[in-house]
């Protein structure tokens, strides 16, 4: 049976008014300018999530230099190389995942086809990396923090909530994860191991649906102008948190309800130009708690595409997390008169290591 996907062009709003010291960013008034990008993000909040951010304020040559990085470490070391990189657990969330290592939804298919490397705040232990995978990776974790307290400024204006209502909570960015990805080609699609149409979909998914954990997710995608790069996929849910046999999940398991994920050409033309990289954000389980499901948390997902399947795809997603003793509770201002929220509090140290215990296959709670 062929399924319909179509095409989500991601709405375009430019930070550029956020990346000056000037308005909400040093607790003044905000500018007009600011006013704007806040509508914008609050738009595409309560609408889906997903935003393409231009002018991002993460500089270019600091993102070529991880994605080359990132590409020595995934394909230039021999996989006997590869198991002396410090392992990925859900206690620390750093180091090194191999493929099919974890599964973002395994109550729905099997392995991501994806391997990763995760960097923190602190704790990180980067034996085995090739020369210059550790500056780069800092270098780039330095300049994404300056932006993501920027944009949480952003998104707490967006709210009618005061400027640093979001920012104070990533003072220590001790949850907040930068994730260096690749997808290797999918290139047994058609062979005689995919038995059926649904082993073949499994094989084309690189990674299962769901919904990210925190605040919000800066993504960065090598080479976003090439097909090989494609893939991003979104489908609408109820809630902020894509919970397995939830009522809304299960309405949509006899339909594909996916889109893809496009980029306005135009827009990458024209931010060739930009001091600053474009970057795809997207709002996280615990924002969408937090609002009380004001802002959505879309469930996406990574497909390899018939024009990739002999194609790598390289990615780097910056995920920000609250700070690990935040309580993450529904702010009064989105509870209906009468109503209760929807959601009960939660620490975000909780809530991370139990998504990671499931994503890992270490155990629930």
């Amino acid at each position: 049976m062929t399924k319909t996907t179509y095409d989500f062009a991601l709405p375009v709003v430019d930070f550029s008014s956020f990346l000056v010291n000037q308005g909400a960013v040093i607790g003044e008034e905000p500018t007009p300018a600011q006013l704007a990008t806040a509508r914008a993000i609050h738009d595409a909040g309560t609408a889906h999530g997903f935003v393409c951010l231009q002018n991002s304020g993460v500089n270019k040559s600091t993102l070529t230099n991880a994605f080359e990085a990132s590409e020595h470490l995934f394909t230039g070391l021999p996989p006997e190389e590869k198991t002396k990189l410090k392992r990925l657990n859900p206690t620390d969330n750093t180091g090194y995942a191999p493929i099919g290592a974890e599964s973002l939804n395994r109550k729905r298919r099997g392995a991501d086809m994806k391997e990763s490397f995760n960097v923190r705040n602190n704790n990180n232990d980067f034996t085995g990396t090739p020369d210059r995978f550790q500056d780069a990776a800092t270098n780039l974790w330095n300049n994404v923090r300056d932006s993501s307290r920027r944009y949480a400024i952003c998104c707490a204006l967006a709210l009618g909530l005061p400027p640093d209502y979001f920012s104070k909570t990533i003072k220590n960015m001790d949850l907040c994860t930068l994730r260096m990805l690749h997808y290797p080609p999918v290139v047994d699609l058609d062979s005689a191991n995919a038995r059926d149409e649904q082993e073949a979909e499994i094989n084309a998914i690189r990674i299962g649906e769901h919904t990210d954990f925190g605040l919000f997710t800066f993504v960065f995608v090598r080479d976003p102008e090439k097909s090989s790069s494609h893939g991003l996929q979104v489908k609408a849910i109820e809630g902020g948190d894509l919970t397995i046999g939830c009522a809304a999940y299960v309405a949509n398991e006899g339909t594909d309800g996916w889109s893809n994920v496009v980029l306005d050409e135009a827009t990458l033309s024209k931010a060739r130009h930009d001091e600053t990289a474009v970057a795809i954000v997207n709002t996280g389980a615990l924002l969408a708690r937090w609002t009380n499901d004001v802002w959505r948390a879309t469930a996406h997902r990574v497909i390899c595409g018939p024009e990739a399947l002999t194609s790598p795809r390289f990615s780097i997603a910056c995920f920000i997390d609250p700070d690990k003793d935040t309580l993450c509770q529904v702010h009064e201002n989105f509870v209906p008169p009468g109503e209760k929220p929807k959601y009960s509090p939660v620490t975000s140290l909780e809530y991370l290591q139990m998504k990671l215990r499931e994503a890992q296959g270490t155990g629930t709670t």
